[in-house]
C-alpha cells in the first residue's frame, strides 16, 4: 500500500470515528447488529456485530489466515511457561516469528534467553536478520538423534521442509538441501528450558537428541505442534514425568488432539 493511499484511508477512518452516528449507521448497514458467536483465540465467544465490530472483523480475518487462527494461541501458551532463568528453545523456527515476539521477555525476566534452530539455509538467512533485529540467537542446523548430515525435501513454501525419506505430495521432486545435524543436548544451554518443536515429522529425532537434558531434569515444558509417532512421543514425555495437556483448554491430552503441551510434574 502506498503512503498516499494509507494516509487517505487513515483520514477517512478518522472522520468516521469522529462522527459516531454515521459510523453506527455504516456498520449496521454492512454487518448488521445481531448477537452471534465467533472464534477468537480458539474460543467461541458471544459478540454483537455492531457493538463489538472490531472483534467481528478480527474473527473473519483470523478464519482466513492460519497464522492468526492457529499460532496466536501457541504463542500465548508458550509465554505462560516463561520466567527467570529460562531459555526458550525454538526448534524448527522458520523465520522466527515466535522467537521475535518472545525475545521481549528478557526485559521482564532475569537471565532469560532465546535460541532458534532452523535447518533450511535459505530460510535461515531471513531468520538471522530477525535474530539480529530482535535480540536472540539463531543456529542453522537440524536437530536430530545423532550428529551427522541429513538430506531434506522442500516444497512451495518454507514451513514444510522435512527429511527426504519423509517427503510427500507437498514436496517438490529433487528439490531440497543438505544440512549438518546435532543433538540438542550437545549445546550449552543455560537455565531451565522451555522448548517449542515444529519439525514436520521429526519430533522423535529431536526428543531423542535431548535425552540427556530430560535425564538431568533441565526441561520445564515442551510444546509440540501437530506431530508424528504419537504414541512414541507420549510415552517418551510421560516416562520423564511430564503432565500431558491439550493446548486449547489445558485439559488432559487425548489421542485426537492435534497439539500437545507437556509440563514437568516435578517442578
Amino acid at each position: 500500500m502506498s503512503r498516499r493511499r494509507f494516509n487517505r484511508l487513515r483520514l477517512i477512518q478518522k472522520q468516521i470515528n469522529e462522527r459516531p452516528r454515521l459510523r453506527e449507521w455504516l456498520t449496521r448497514l454492512r454487518h448488521g447488529a445481531r448477537d452471534l458467536d465467533v472464534m477468537l483465540f480458539k474460543r467461541k465467544v458471544r459478540i454483537n456485530a455492531l457493538r463489538e465490530n472490531g472483534y467481528f472483523r478480527a474473527a473473519r480475518l483470523a478464519h482466513a489466515n492460519s497464522l492468526l487462527r492457529d499460532e496466536t494461541l501457541v504463542m500465548q501458551r508458550v509465554s505462560m511457561m516463561l520466567g527467570d532463568g529460562v531459555t526458550f528453545v525454538d526448534v524448527g523456527a522458520n523465520i522466527g516469528i515466535f522467537s521475535s515476539v518472545i525475545a521481549d521477555a528478557r526485559r521482564l525476566f532475569r537471565d532469560f534467553r532465546v535460541i532458534a534452530f532452523e535447518a533450511d539455509p535459505a530460510t535461515f538467512a531471513r531468520l538471522a536478520v530477525n535474530a539480529a533485529r530482535f535480540g536472540f540467537d539463531a543456529v542453522n542446523i537440524a536437530l536430530a538423534a545423532e550428529a551427522g548430515e541429513l538430506e531434506f525435501a522442500t516444497g512451495a513454501v518454507s514451513g514444510i521442509a522435512t527429511r527426504r525419506d519423509k517427503g510427500g505430495r507437498a514436496h517438490i521432486a529433487r528439490r531440497g538441501f543438505s544440512v549438518a545435524t546435532r543433538r540438542l543436548d550437545s549445546f550449552d544451554l543455560p537455565g531451565r528450558l522451555v522448548i517449542k518443536i515444529d519439525v514436520e515429522q521429526m519430533e522423535m529425532d529431536v526428543l531423542e537428541g535431548a535425552r540427556r537434558l530430560f535425564e538431568a531434569r533441565r526441561i520445564a515444558a515442551v510444546y509440540l505442534d501437530e506431530f508424528d509417532d504419537k504414541q512414541a512421543v507420549l510415552d517418551f514425555l510421560s516416562g520423564y514425568g511430564f503432565e500431558l495437556m491439550a493446548p486449547l483448554r489445558l485439559r488432559t491430552y487425548s489421542p485426537g488432539d492435534r497439539a500437545l503441551v507437556a509440563v514437568y510434574g516435578g517442578r
